[in-house]
């Protein structure tokens, strides 16, 4: 086995859930979870509902991806570095734990989201969402599948708002 590279840094995940006008973005496309130094890169993957994922091994060695959740319930199985699983779509949203059968220690996370509009924080905890729709919506903040913080916001045309999800 090759070396095994230290997991990301924790982060937390910012979005805005409500009803958007129909001409609202759409993120949903084909991603990457790579799995290299035997860890999942990233160790959060953010995509919207429909989002299509590959699971590239750039290991030296044999991965098995799998998740038990209730939004995804899957099994890659066992296969190297120039083998290619099959990409999956991501139609519910949710919290999906990922495994490998194979490396224990190996864990990460694609959270799926009925909404256009998220964003990862950097390290310190900050992000910034920008060209969002007017209107009145719930701005969360995800730590992990127990800790969702809320906040409602109402949004103008050309606003700049800042909004902080400190716990004092």
């Amino acid at each position: 086995m090759g070396e095994v590279g230290p997991p990301d840094p924790p982060v937390a995940v910012v979005y805005l859930e409500g009803n958007f006008p129909a001409t609202s973005a759409t993120n949903a496309s084909s991603v990457k979870m790579e799995q290299k130094h035997y860890q999942f890169a990233p160790g959060i993957l953010v995509i919207q509902k429909g989002t299509s994922v590959e699971f590239p091994n750039l290991d030296d060695a044999y991965h098995n991806v799998f998740s038990y959740s209730r939004a995804r319930r899957f099994d890659l199985g066992r296969y190297r570095k120039d083998e290619k699983p099959a990409a999956l779509t991501f139609d519910k949203p949710g919290v999906v734990k990922l495994y490998c059968e194979i490396h224990e220690h190996m864990r990460g996370t694609i959270l799926v989201l009925d909404t256009p509009h998220f964003v990862k924080t950097d390290t310190s905890g900050r992000y910034r969402l920008e060209h969002l729709p007017a209107g009145r919506y719930a701005l969360k903040a995800w730590l992990d599948e127990k800790t969702v913080l809320e906040k409602a916001v109402e949004l103008k045309d050309g606003d700049v708002v800042k909004m902080d999800f400190s716990r004092n």
